[in-house]
């Protein structure tokens, strides 16, 4: 955690001022979006042509990467949550795990960043941006990661997208 985790940690955390609006969006944005986010991927591997279906496996496979090397970032280094520590409030119940980096930003910005390098389409790309964006910032509005850990999180997203998406 850095310094300025904290002080940019409580300008994010949605408080009890904060709109019931706002803090919805933030719970679909972590609880049912990114489950959105791999639905849809799946389906656009059954119903796509071949030349898409290779994209879309693209994708997955950037998705899954992430998701690995996150949790072996959490594994191998503990930087405990903003609610773990008395920080903020949580919106949502979770474990009191290590929260960096984020798996949800990895995995999240894995698919932006996989999409983006693999469509002709700049809306499709600026559209997959701005989900995984909204699932990162829901993080920390919820009061499960500091700003760092999506920051980490969306690193290590567009590397394994980058990664994946240079398989022959």
């Amino acid at each position: 955690m850095f310094p300025l985790d904290i002080s940019l940690f409580l300008k994010l955390n949605a408080s009890g001022v904060t709109p019931a609006w706002l803090i919805e969006l933030a719970r679909f944005g972590s609880q049912e979006l990114p489950q959105w986010l791999l639905a849809g991927t799946v389906g656009a591997l059954v119903v796509s042509d071949a030349n898409l279906r290779r994209s879309v496996w693209r994708v997955l496979l950037a998705m899954l990467i992430a998701w690995v090397m996150a949790n072996i970032g959490q594994a191998l280094i503990h930087v405990p949550r903003p609610f773990a520590m008395g920080i903020g409030t949580a919106w949502l119940p979770h474990s009191g795990g290590s929260g960096f980096p984020s798996s949800h930003a990895s995995v999240a910005f894995a698919f932006a960043a996989a999409v983006a390098m693999t469509t002709q389409r700049w809306m499709c790309a600026l559209s997959a941006i701005g989900l995984a964006s909204l699932i990162a910032w829901s993080r920390v509005s919820l009061g499960l990661h500091f700003p760092s850990d999506v920051f980490a999180g969306a690193l290590i997203g567009v590397a394994c997208a980058w990664l994946a998406c240079r398989v022959p």
